[in-house]
């Protein structure tokens, strides 16, 4: 047997149903802390989890924005954004220290591109290291500044052929268990995903990301460890 060691990291706290399946399932956490979703109750409860399953524990900021579950870019002063960042960092901080930041949805998108966007990301998470792409203008600004980059890839998303993800709006966009699988097991051995366009593209990497609002995401984390355990 062939066993392909991964970090498993999922982004979690947000409401999904059957997260209670996910968190003993994985390395690291994404939790939501109230600029899309999330409030005390669900940020005490990912706390414990944590501690409990022996998870990393990052927060999972996002535009304050829960009308659209922080999935719509926003025209915001970076003053106010930066404010809303540390507010949101420091409501999670109450209940557990930060291992690391992984910005949520529109933001994570935007910022992406956004090296002064990217930038007040920075500004706003201190010594904290950041969840990124490795060819995101946040690991860029991180590394500017000395800042650990940990590297992210995704099991459940299908790419586009220049390495970014292809919109949820497009069919075929959200992968099945079975294809999210055999994703993972491709980056894990090969450090390679299969593009839209049938491409071989690298995505360096340091974990693997899958989604807990997903439609089965539990069975695709469970297919994926049993994968990267496969001759």
């Amino acid at each position: 047997m062939i066993d392909l060691v991964i970090d498993l990291s999922a982004d979690l706290g947000e409401g999904a149903p059957g997260e209670e399946e996910i968190w003993p399932l994985i390395d690291s956490a994404n939790v939501a802390c109230g600029g899309h979703v999330g409030d005390e109750a669900s940020m005490r409860d990912a706390a414990a989890r944590a501690r409990e399953h022996g998870v990393r524990l990052g927060a999972h900021p996002s535009y304050p924005d829960r009308e659209n579950f922080g999935r719509v870019s926003m025209s915001i002063a970076h003053d106010e954004l930066r404010a809303s960042l540390i507010a949101q960092l420091d409501a999670l901080r109450a209940f557990a220290p930060l291992h690391h930041v992984k910005p949520h949805g529109a933001l994570y998108n935007d910022a992406h591109r956004d090296r002064a966007l990217a930038e007040v990301i920075i500004d706003a998470i201190g010594d904290c290291a950041i969840v990124c792409s490795d060819t995101s203008q946040m690991a860029a600004a991180a590394r500017a500044r000395g800042l650990r980059v940990i590297r992210e890839a995704f099991a459940d998303r299908r790419y586009e052929p220049d390495g970014s993800l292809m919109s949820r709006k497009l069919a075929g966009s959200l992968l099945t268990v079975d294809e999210a699988a055999q994703q993972a097991r491709t980056l894990a051995a090969e450090g390679v995903v299969i593009a839209r366009d049938g491409s071989r593209i690298a995505i360096p990497f340091d974990t693997i990301c899958i989604h807990a609002d997903m439609e089965h995401a539990a069975e695709r984390l469970r297919a994926i460890i049993a994968q990267c355990a496969k001759p």
